[in-house]
């Protein structure tokens, strides 16, 4: 048996044509390998997170959740998913003014108890060219006082015209 690749149209028509223009974005800030409950970083923050669990529990992965796995490490994870064609700096810009920076001082608590902090960004592009994205330096500054770690994923899949 051979696999077609799916290439970008496959993969419109799969996810549905009624916003596969609107590029979709997440902005995660994410908590990783602490021996607390994860709880009181919700507390702590005022957030409701998207996920969190602790090390050793178990979860379940794959198309009907049939495998097993176990957690290597704690993790809180806040998230703002966006359907927006708005510049993803933009986006960034307003997740800072309104969830990093006015949490600054808990964040770094947290993050005195805590091995690993994360600020995620994936965007999946679908209307436009180039959506590279620059740090400001007042950002770098920010992320760099709460010793957190930047990981972007952009998965740019708007066609050739």
């Amino acid at each position: 048996m051979t696999f077609k690749r799916l290439d970008k149209k496959d993969y419109k028509k799969l996810m549905g044509s009624a916003d596969s223009e609107i590029n979709r974005n997440h902005l995660i800030i994410r908590f990783l390998d602490f021996d607390f409950d994860p709880e009181l970083i919700s507390k702590k923050l005022e957030l409701e997170p998207l996920s969190t669990g602790q090390k050793g529990d178990e979860y379940f992965v794959g198309p009907q959740k049939q495998i097993s796995k176990f957690r290597e490490c704690s993790h809180w994870d806040y998230e703002w998913k966006i359907k927006s064609n708005d510049f993803i700096g933009d986006l960034i810009d307003k997740f800072f003014k309104e969830i990093i920076i006015p949490r600054l001082g808990s964040i770094k608590d947290i993050g005195a108890n805590c091995k690993t902090i994360r600020f995620i960004i994936v965007q999946y592009y679908y209307n436009g060219h180039n959506p590279g994205y620059g740090f400001e330096k007042e950002q770098i500054k920010i992320l760099a006082d709460i010793n957190a770690e930047i990981d972007m994923d952009i998965y740019c899949l708007c066609e050739d015209e």
